[in-house]
Order: structure tokens, then C-alpha cells, then sequence
């Protein structure tokens, strides 16, 4: 299953590139009603065959969500128990090529609680189509 998604990640990455670069607008917009615990925002940025895949055990057993499993991993990440953490993010971009955005991100900066990351963003025609997070080890 994981080359199978290697190879999927790859193939958008090299399909057709578009004439603009990923489309930052729809990042921030993620991170706007991520934050203010809008699920039905969050999901009207991705496609409905979207996938997103999380360190495995983080979030689910395999950490791979695709398609209509994509709302139930915001559903976790934007209800009251976890939005706290979520709405501290701050975040920063990397354009990698015309759809394909990397996004830094930490939450509690500067806190005993801080943890930060990345996730790579395939965005195509306004709608995020792929989406890995990466979580950094803890320093020590």
C-alpha cells in the first residue's frame, strides 16, 4: 500500500504542471476554518477523491484517509478536544512546483508543548487532491 501511494504522489507531481504555482489562497483558507473549527470549510477545500495520509497510529491504524474517510480525520482535528492545539499553528510555505506546496507548521511554539511538522500539499483547480503530514521528532 505505501508504494502504491509513493507512486500516486509522484505521478500528480509530474503530471501536467498548470500555468500557477500551488495555490497558497487555499492553504490559508485550510488553516482559517481549521482553526475556527469549520469542518464543513475545511472540507469544501478537497476533492471528493482526496487523500491524505498521517504518520501511522497518529490518527488511525494505517494513517491513509481517501475520500469520504478524508472528513473523518477533520472531523478528530477540529473537534473540542483537539482545536485548542490546532488554532496555536503557525505556519509558513515552500512552493515546490505549480501544484505542490510544502507547508512548515508548529503548535505551542516556544511552549514545553511544542510540536511541529510538515505537510505536502498537491492542489489542482482550488481543491487539495493530496496531503501527507509529517510530524518532527521531539527535540531533546
Amino acid at each position: 500500500m505505501t508504494m502504491k501511494i509513493a507512486q500516486a504522489v509522484f505521478a500528480l507531481i509530474l503530471m501536467g504542471t498548470g500555468t500557477a504555482l500551488a495555490d497558497t489562497k487555499v492553504l490559508d483558507r485550510h488553516g482559517v476554518t481549521i482553526k475556527a473549527g469549520d469542518l464543513e470549510g475545511v472540507m469544501a477545500d478537497y476533492a471528493p477523491d482526496a487523500v491524505v495520509v498521517t504518520p501511522p497510529g497518529a490518527m488511525s491504524p494505517t494513517g491513509v484517509f481517501a475520500g469520504k474517510d478524508v472528513r473523518k480525520l477533520f472531523a478528530i482535528l477540529t473537534n473540542k478536544e483537539n482545536n485548542p492545539a490546532v488554532r496555536t499553528m503557525e505556519t509558513r510555505y515552500v512552493k515546490v512546483n505549480a501544484d505542490t506546496t510544502i507547508m512548515h507548521w508548529v503548535q505551542h511554539k516556544g511552549t514545553p508543548k511544542q510540536v511541529s511538522g510538515h505537510d505536502v500539499f498537491v492542489i489542482r483547480g482550488g481543491k487539495i487532491l493530496f496531503q501527507t503530514v509529517s510530524i518532527d521528532p521531539p527535540k531533546k
